[in-house]
């Protein structure tokens, strides 16, 4: 077998390779010797049928089983003498017929790892806003807990911040009703007893604040801009006047802060309720910290090298990146033709990050081989008893879903992953800043 490579770009080669009559029909006979001890034909015991009739009534299946061994061996050989890196899955570009007696000659393209120098990755400068979880911020917390569980009173008096108005309204932009613009856009367009909180993150930015000081039976024009990445693309950074009709003005009435609130939350005591809002509290510090760290790392070390990548690895990441992003926008009910409008943005965002994603792994993965960082089957065994656990499958069913979709390897990737991002953050150079402080 004779194996040659030309190069087709930086991540692809082209194998051709060359299999002499000699080694074609020994291939053959292999495979033939093979369907004749465990194939069946009517009139003889299982494994007695005479080799000639195997070979005519399986011909074609011997035929293909041959050709695929062949052409696995010569992939074999062609990494194992060139040591090549693979990468997805081989494309056969040609092959002659597979006949006894004859050479079979075959190419294929396949895809390879990046070749690069490994950047320096120990010192990374990285810096970490340090979230003090004090009493204030779990008195806030508990604020936003005791919200969750309001009541609403009517009252007789203008709507000030914090309150519940109930409107009537009708939209126009430019002069022209919502839905000549955007047929679909209807509850924009118009709505009739419509609840809206006075706060800056309610509704459309900068039109509760104008309802402050009306009451019941009042009338006001509100006018906004849609902000430039509106959900309907077409009203998209334009200004919008609301015929608005005030019904009725509601306080927020908030629970007390006693052991009653701690119940509604399945606890007993406020002062649980409280322990548990810390820990949560300091929980996500520690996890946007984490986040940050990892963020920056990467970061550093993709201004530290570049190198190109493996075609297909790049439009199947990019492809999922798309669906992820197209998923999350109707489940926040944006309209198809919105997503289609914005689809070429989608794309050139996606195949960005797929991008930094691919090349921060195959750093990742140099690191791992560098400092000989594995997956023990300790580690791999507990992560998949928890992974298990988790989604409350079985573990032994768990285990064989996970090796019908090769998921184990996926798993020992992720270990490795994350233990060589934590040699990266052992590694890197710290320095702490107070956390901003949150926005009023």
């Amino acid at each position: 077998m004779n194996v040659s490579l030309v190069d087709l770009a930086p991540c692809k080669k082209l194998l051709k390779v060359e299999v002499d009559a000699q080694a074609v029909t020994a291939a053959i006979n292999e495979t033939i010797d093979l369907y004749q001890k465990n194939v069946t034909i009517r009139g003889f015991r299982a494994g007695k049928a005479p080799r000639e009739s195997v070979a005519k009534l399986y011909e074609k299946a011997i035929n293909d089983r041959t050709k695929e061994d062949l052409i696995q061996k010569g992939l074999r050989k062609a990494v194992d003498d060139n040591k090549l890196r693979t990468v997805g899955t081989p494309r056969l570009e040609e092959d002659t017929p597979l006949e006894a007696d004859k050479p079979f000659n075959f190419n294929l393209t396949v895809e390879l790892a990046p070749d690069f120098e490994l950047p320096e990755y120990k010192g990374i400068p990285v810096t970490i806003e340090k979230t003090v979880v004090d009493d204030s911020s779990v008195d806030k917390a508990m604020t936003v807990l005791r919200e969750r569980m309001c009541s609403y009173k009517d009252a007789a008096k203008a709507a000030e911040n914090k309150d519940v108005v109930v409107i009537n309204y009708t939209a126009t932009c430019e002069g022209k009703a919502i839905t000549d613009i955007v047929p679909t856009a209807t509850r924009i367009a118009k709505a009739d007893n419509f609840w809206v909180r006075i706060d800056k993150d309610s509704f459309l930015p900068g039109f509760t604040e104008q309802l402050i000081g009306m009451k019941a039976g009042d009338k006001k024009t509100v006018s906004v801009t849609f902000p430039a990445d509106f959900v309907e693309s077409e009203l998209a950074g334009k200004k919008a006047d609301f015929e608005v009709e005030v019904t009725l003005v509601k306080e927020v009435e908030l629970p007390e802060l006693n052991d009653d609130l701690a119940k509604l939350y399945g606890l007993k005591t406020v002062e649980e309720l409280k322990r548990n809002v810390r820990t949560d509290l300091e929980l996500d510090a520690q996890y946007r910290e984490r986040q940050s760290i990892e963020s920056q790392i990467a970061k550093a070390l993709l201004e530290k090298v570049n190198f190109d990548l493996p075609d297909s690895l790049l439009e199947y990441e990019t492809a999922s990146i798309v669906e992820r992003i197209v998923r999350q926008n109707k489940e926040r009910k944006v309209r198809d033709e919105v997503i289609n409008a914005k689809m070429g943005e989608i794309r050139e965002n996606a195949a960005k990050q797929a991008a930094d994603n691919l090349r921060v792994s195959f750093i990742i993965d140099k690191i791992a081989s560098v400092e000989k960082i594995q997956a023990s089957e300790n580690e791999l065994k507990t992560r998949i008893a928890t992974l298990a656990q988790m989604n409350k499958i079985p573990l032994q069913k768990f285990v064989k879903r996970l090796q019908e979709n090769r998921g184990i390897g996926q798993i020992a990737s992720e270990i490795v992953r994350s233990k060589v991002i934590e040699l990266l953050k052992l590694h890197a150079v710290v320095k702490e800043v107070p956390a901003p402080a949150e926005k009023a």
